[in-house]
């Protein structure tokens, strides 16, 4: 029944769109579904103008609101017959989408030569496999299949921060890599602003004055869709030094389970629900990952002193999910996978991360100044 409703509302999409692709608007659409990309839309408002709308998931509502104060329009938005009769029409004339996420409505617009749909992924690097390198794309029946390629050809320009990125869309998305624009990633712009970093440090020293000159340890795990995040028995047997500080950071979605991490591990865990995993970056001396995107951004603030890969459930997570196949020799710091292991790379003093070589690798043009070229690149003066 579900597959059935997605096949009819796409047909509806392709209706509407068909029926309103003989007019054009010089409309720009930003289609957003994280709400961590705000300065890049306020730039973006700055060059375009007027012409800008931002369609925001409810789940982004918080964040899209604070795009008003700068005249920035905002539509929330949802797959609905509401939106395929007002949505897709402006975003069938617009000159230019932008996606900061996949859509799969989008597979059924019907887009004129000169539309551009230009995506800002909501990440800087994969560690995780998707599209045709996750291993549940190829058990989707051949409509799934077709749907999902047709989203991927959809799109005709990709932002990204290093052509190692470029070639993961690329052999993802089984796309040209012509389509890939080395122009650095929007989003990591602010990692190299010292004044971002120092006033969103000062803001959490304000708040939890128990984490200043600390050892701060964060362990911000990857989101596991579908699954209730648990971490294994030996858990327990975690050992932190005097100086040390465990923050675990899990995904929004999973409040609840990091509320319930803490009221079993009291004496271990400090849960600071105030900020964001981006934000709390900038006070970390030590990551602890697993397959978390987040070590793209670590690598770029000069607080960057160690990273540890926490991967208990490999051998599942590889499996299920699947991982990029020459991980294990890009990544920036040991792979753990019990905490005895864990507990030796922790007490060891921190050495110099072998960084520059990552971030060659993964961060090649996140130099601070992607928004500004990205937006020169397609509102060329």
């Amino acid at each position: 029944m579900a597959r059935l409703k997605k096949t009819i509302y796409l047909w509806l999409v392709k209706l509407v769109s068909w029926l309103t692709q003989f007019k054009r608007s010089q409309t720009v659409v930003y289609l957003m579904s994280f709400a961590d990309n705000l300065d890049f839309i306020e730039q973006l408002h700055q060059t375009v103008g007027d012409r800008l709308v931002v369609y925001y998931y409810p789940a982004a509502q918080v964040g899209a609101a604070q795009l008003l104060p700068a005249g920035i329009k905002i539509r929330p938005f949802h797959d609905s017959i509401r939106f395929a009769l007002t949505g897709v029409p402006v975003l069938t004339q617009a000159a230019d989408i932008y996606c900061d996420n996949y859509f799969a409505f989008t597979a059924g617009l019907k887009r004129h030569r000169s539309q551009r749909v230009i995506q800002l992924w909501h990440a800087n690097g994969a560690v995780k496999a998707f599209g045709w390198g996750d291993p549940q794309t190829r058990q989707r029946s051949q409509a799934d299949q077709h749907r999902f390629q047709q989203v991927y050809d959809q799109l005709t320009d990709y932002v990204v921060g290093s052509a190692k990125m470029g070639q993961v869309f690329a052999d993802s998305y089984h796309v040209p890599a012509s389509r890939m624009h080395v122009l650095g990633y929007p989003r990591s712009d602010r990692y190299r602003r010292s004044t971002w970093v120092t006033t969103t440090r000062t803001a959490i020293y304000q708040q939890h004055p128990e984490l200043r000159d600390k050892d701060v340890i964060l362990y911000a795990p990857t989101y596991r869709a579908g699954v209730t995040f648990s971490l294994p028995q030996d858990f327990a047997d975690l050992q932190l030094g005097p100086n040390q500080v465990l923050v675990v950071k899990l995904h929004p979605h999973l409040a609840a389970q990091a509320q319930q991490l803490y009221e079993r591990y009291p004496n271990l865990i400090t849960l600071v629900s105030e900020f964001s995993t981006d934000e709390l970056l900038t006070v970390t001396s030590t990551l602890i990952s697993d397959y978390s995107s987040v070590i793209f951004d670590y690598a770029l603030l000069p607080n960057c002193q160690k990273m540890v890969f926490y991967v208990f459930d490999w051998q599942n997570f590889q499996q299920a999910v699947g991982l990029q196949a020459d991980f294990k020799q890009w990544a920036p710091g040991p792979l753990v996978t019990n905490i005895t292991e864990l507990n030796r790379v922790l007490a060891a003093p921190a050495e110099p991360l072998q960084l520059t070589k990552f971030n060659q690798l993964w961060n090649t043009r996140n130099d601070g100044n992607a928004t500004k070229r990205t937006l020169a690149y397609f509102y060329q003066q």
